[in-house]
């Protein structure tokens, strides 16, 4: 049996590790290296990839959450500095092909993409912070998976379909 001195220890030993983990992340309060499990505070966690979601008038890839436990989501953040490569690029690609917006494809979600995401948000009437998250999803036009044409309608509660590969 322990003793409880010794348990007083393991509880505080467990509280200063939960404290400095939080403490020493990066942008997006609590996002990790991978974005896997990390939430900014509003129920959306950073984006880890790409899924399929469908919608009324088709299917359509996002940025979203692919998870282990298979609760795939399209309810996600990104802002400058953050998001997964592969997320960043589907988000680059929508604003680039379905919303008119020059911005450079490559992955990382800097100046260009934040100001590209703040000239969506501006013409739709949302908060115009640059920030993607899922009132942007919303608004956004997003290309669809077969006909290549533009879907727009897709929400954070769109069934997902698939992990986009």
């Amino acid at each position: 049996m322990a003793s409880r001195s010794g348990i007083a220890v393991l509880v505080v030993f467990g509280l200063a590790a939960l404290a400095f983990a939080d403490s020493s992340c990066g942008p997006g309060g609590g996002a990790s290296a991978d974005g896997d499990f990390d939430f900014n505070g509003d129920g959306a966690s950073t984006c880890d990839g790409a899924i399929v979601v469908e919608t009324a008038s088709g299917n359509a890839q996002v940025p979203g959450n692919s998870s282990v436990i298979g609760s795939d989501s399209a309810s996600c953040v990104m802002r400058e500095g953050s998001g997964d490569e592969e997320a960043v690029l589907v988000l680059q690609t929508a604003l680039a092909r379905c919303n008119g917006q020059s911005v450079t494809v490559d992955g990382e979600y800097g100046a260009q993409t934040t100001q590209a995401v703040m000239n969506v948000q501006q013409q739709h009437g949302i908060t115009a912070d640059g920030a993607y998250g899922p009132a942007t999803l919303e608004v956004m036009g997003w290309p669809g998976t077969g006909s290549g044409a533009c879907v727009t309608g897709v929400s954070a509660g769109s069934t997902v379909v698939d992990q986009a590969s």
